[in-house]
């Protein structure tokens, strides 16, 4: 009797863990087989540097079922060219990848007081692929060119070396000391440089990129152990709280479930966890009170719910917390002429070592500004939160100076109730379900304009109290390379625009001011704008009238 329960606790617990599977394992690309590219100013001009800090992006490097590396738009992977090395880099777009070829430099280390990350250097010498006489040849990069014009060379690439709708594949190969590149019909031959390492960096752009190697990449699996841990305690509460059956039913029709719909069924396994623990919960209840004295039940029932009620409106009027108020410089105590607020873009998220953004350019670079700059953002957040922040935040943050916000792209995609949980789910699953839960996501956020606007409004509002001109700053995702917004993005921001108007506010769409420059070099990850980005909105700020 006991093996046959054991055996069914065991089943239901490997049906949970298969709908949770790629939230508890997966794998990944050890450590030093690519490195992650950041866009910053080298020597003068727009360079790459690079570092091992490969993990937290998001959406993340995937591997594919046939062991490709999948680069999520906007990265840079960089990689080592080896002897005996091959690779194949693929994209979907009717557009040649875009690579570069290049030597490993340093690169100055940020004034923030932290060591050098492992893998930490520059792309030195950066060549990229071109046509000279009908020839693909390696010409000097210029990472400030804008996407409209590498876009076009990549296009003729592949018009003039692929077939029509043959897939762009592009093999990039080391025979001693021979570097080898093929392009459908197109293939070039060039001695590499000794003894320096030859670098290899596969630039996504707007696009996937997928990146093939022999021999293959070595990986290592990761694994979540409190996820295992609350499957135990999900089947265990269930099991207790509501019989064996409903034990197994509930786990296995979710791992059915998760055969044809995995997103779903992962996000419908929390409700399920919590119904099973309130189960058991009220079980436990109820065999506690079976056991005291026939008097005593009614009283500790009633104070056991009153305790309960306690609790749950000591939780519902508990103060908001906040992230404190980040100095570019000493706080002497002085009002912040310049308050920056915003997410993880206000932040300085994904510039190497998150280090140097905004807050820290406009504190040294822009004299209305110098010394008396500060933020107030968090990752992962939408405008209500902005807005609470911003008006809970001390009375001289930003009083008679400027107020910045820098975001929106979170607002396009979060405000649904299950669009964080959404995108989190699938960024750590598939390429092709990342691209077909956007347009779910962005629809989800639509519906609550409304709520967006208001938002806006009361932000507006909080800087007019304190005699400071509100900025916003619209940003966009570098997948607005090509096409722009889909309509349901326009639409919100042309309410965005016309609610932080309305309200007294400044407002700039920062893709169509910067849309004739705007290149590859602007973005760092799907999202999160590089230093070269950082550095014009800089400007762009410092030369708004006072």
């Amino acid at each position: 009797m006991w093996l046959a329960k054991i055996a069914v606790f065991a089943l239901c617990c490997l049906a949970d863990g298969f709908v949770l599977r790629s939230a508890w394992t997966g794998r990944q690309i050890v450590a030093g087989e690519i490195r992650r590219g950041y866009f910053e100013p080298i020597d003068g001009a727009v360079g790459l540097a690079m570092d091992d800090a490969i993990r937290p992006i998001f959406p993340a490097f995937l591997l594919t079922e046939r062991g490709a590396l999948g680069v999520p738009p906007g990265v840079s992977a960089i990689a080592p060219l080896a002897a005996g090395a091959a690779f194949e880099l693929q994209t979907e777009a009717p557009r040649a990848p875009y690579l570069l070829i290049g030597g490993e430099g340093p690169v100055p280390a940020p004034r923030n007081g932290r060591q050098p990350a492992t893998g930490e250097a520059g792309l030195t010498d950066a060549r990229t692929l071109g046509l000279a006489d009908d020839r693909l040849v390696l010409l000097p990069w210029d990472g400030s060119r804008p996407w409209r014009d590498d876009a076009a060379r990549l296009a003729q690439l592949h018009d003039h070396c692929v077939a029509a709708d043959a897939p762009s594949r592009l093999t990039v190969a080391v025979d001693g000391d021979q570097l080898r590149i093929g392009f459908g019909r197109c293939a070039l031959r060039a001695t590499l440089a000794a003894p320096a390492p030859t670098l290899m960096a596969a630039l996504a752009g707007p696009d996937w990129v997928t990146i093939q190697r022999q021999p293959a990449w070595r990986t290592e699996r990761w694994y979540v152990w409190p996820v295992l841990a609350a499957v135990g305690l999900k089947v265990a509460a269930t099991w207790w709280g509501l019989g064996a059956a409903s034990a197994l039913a509930s786990s296995g029709v979710l791992a059915l479930a998760a055969l044809w719909w995995p997103v779903p069924a992962m996000l419908t396994w929390p409700i399920v966890c919590i119904a099973g623990l309130l189960a058991a919960f009220l079980r436990a209840a109820l065999w506690l009170l079976a056991r005291l004295p026939r008097r005593w039940r009614v009283p500790a029932a009633g104070l056991g719910l009153a305790g309960l009620a306690a609790l749950a409106l000591s939780r519902a009027t508990a103060p908001h917390e906040f992230p404190p108020i980040l100095h570019a410089h000493e706080d002497r105590g002085q009002p912040d002429a310049c308050a920056i607020i915003g997410y993880s873009t206000a932040g300085g998220a994904s510039l190497r070592r998150n280090f140097g953004g905004l807050r820290n350019l406009l504190d040294d670079g822009c004299a209305r500004c110098r010394d008396t700059t500060a933020s107030l953002a968090a990752g992962g957040e939408i405008m209500d939160w902005a807005r609470d922040a911003y008006c809970s935040s001390p009375p001289s943050f930003g009083a008679n100076g400027q107020v910045i916000f820098w975001g929106a792209a979170n607002d396009d995609f979060l405000w649904g109730v299950l669009s964080v949980a959404r995108l989190f789910v699938i960024g750590q699953q598939t390429i092709d379900l990342w691209q077909r839960n956007q347009p779910t996501a962005i629809h989800a956020s639509y519906a609550y304009l409304d709520d967006q606007v208001a938002a806006i409004r009361g932000a507006v509002q909080c800087a007019t109290d304190r005699h400071a001109r509100f900025l916003y700053l619209h940003d966009f995702l570098v997948t607005d390379l090509v096409g722009g917004r889909d309509p349901e993005r326009a639409a919100m921001l042309a309410r965005r625009r016309a609610a932080v108007e309305a309200a007294g506010g400044t407002f700039v769409d920062l893709s169509a001011r910067f849309g004739d420059e705007v290149g590859i070099a602007w973005f760092n990850d799907y999202l999160h704008p590089s230093y070269i980005a950082h550095q014009r909105v800089a400007e762009l700020v410092c030369a708004q009238p006072e």
